[in-house]
């Protein structure tokens, strides 16, 4: 026996957006998700270059530039 439906009626019964959506954010999460708190503790830092760690960083950064340019001249005389 078959039940006859309206198209409107038809319609209503089914839903306005798919049962598994992920458009609410909270539906499907990964195993290791982190919750907002967890984010603010493991935010990047900003690098400031004002700081001893900051000056200390850039001093290396042209130490090793001076050494690699030595280095490459020195090769340059070699050849």
């Amino acid at each position: 026996m078959q039940m006859r439906r309206t198209f409107k009626e038809y319609e209503a019964m089914w839903e306005d957006a798919a049962a598994n959506s992920v458009g609410g954010g909270g539906v499907s999460m990964p195993a290791d998700a982190m919750g907002k708190a967890a984010h603010k503790k493991h935010k990047k830092r900003i690098y400031d270059g004002r700081t001893k760690e900051g000056k200390a960083f850039v001093k290396r950064i042209l130490d090793r530039r001076n050494k690699k340019m030595l280095k490459g001249s020195k090769l340059d005389e070699n050849v």
